[in-house]
């Protein structure tokens, strides 16, 4: 539905305060109109006007509901999901609490959506990355080895060098909430369900180019893959590695486990 507010002179001398939904122009909607140019429930007449069907205010929700996001990753990542309270949140992101409350009913909600988004640019990324280097790799007469299939999922699953940490403890904050309330665990099943599908394709798919197959169950198979990276990149946090000697830590368990979890085609 398109929608825009009358101005004073289209609602001539009545200006008396009345419900906003008596100000709005409605298009095309059957039960607020009952003609062409238009009469609202209290007789006054609305003209219609052909206007833009994604008004301005679409697109300003989107970058709030954004900055939300990006700011209760940070706050998620710092304090934890229980910890973090909606004002932080808020503040973090410079918005009112009623700019959190027109996107989010919630902090678990919002929460969601952050896993979600996150989930999915994950994916992919993977995807684009695999677009990319697979016919790079064809086009230039060289195997694609499992070494390098395994730099590539690397690439995929650690996401930007900086997020690294933070991603890290945020999926954890997922699990755990999950862990301690039945009432969570099963949004988490869900994405984790969700995301072992994706990854079972796209792995798959990468397998075949190099002429290997999974020798376990599918989904066992990549939650094996995501299970050793977790532990190498906590390991990484936990030891202080630099950037380097973290890369070289996921990229050997990567490469031993893909190679553990795939077979040369017979």
């Amino acid at each position: 539905m398109a929608i825009r507010l009358c101005t004073r002179a289209e609602r001539g001398s009545d200006t008396r305060a009345y419900p906003i939904q008596d100000r709005i122009r409605y298009v095309n909607v059957s039960d607020k109109v009952n003609s062409v140019e238009g009469v609202d429930r209290t007789g006054r007449r609305l003209a219609m006007t052909a206007i833009d069907s994604t008004p301005p205010e679409t697109s300003r929700r989107g970058r709030t509901r954004e900055r939300l996001l990006d700011a209760a990753y940070d706050v998620f990542a710092e304090t934890g999901v229980h910890s973090a309270s909606v004002e932080q949140i808020c503040e973090r992101a410079g918005f009112s609490r009623g700019a959190f409350y027109s996107n989010f009913s919630t902090k678990e909600e919002l929460f969601f959506a952050l896993m979600e988004r996150e989930n999915g640019a994950r994916v992919t990324a993977l995807v684009e990355q695999m677009d990319r280097t697979i016919p790079r790799v064809v086009s230039a007469d060289e195997p694609l080895t499992a070494e390098t299939l395994a730099v590539v999922i690397l690439d995929f699953l650690q996401g930007p060098a900086t997020d690294n940490r933070r991603w890290c403890v945020v999926e954890s904050e997922f699990e755990l909430l999950a862990l301690r309330d039945p009432r969570i665990a099963p949004q988490y099943r869900d994405f984790r369900a969700g995301f072992d599908a994706s990854l079972v394709q796209i792995v798959h798919g990468a397998l075949r180019q190099v002429r290997r197959e999974f020798s376990l169950e599918p989904t066992t198979a990549v939650r094996l893959l995501v299970a050793g990276y977790d532990d190498a990149v906590k390991q990484s946090i936990l030891e202080d590695e630099s950037e380097a000697e973290s890369l070289e830590r996921l990229r050997t368990t990567l490469t031993a486990i893909v190679l553990a979890i795939s077979s040369a085609d017979a």
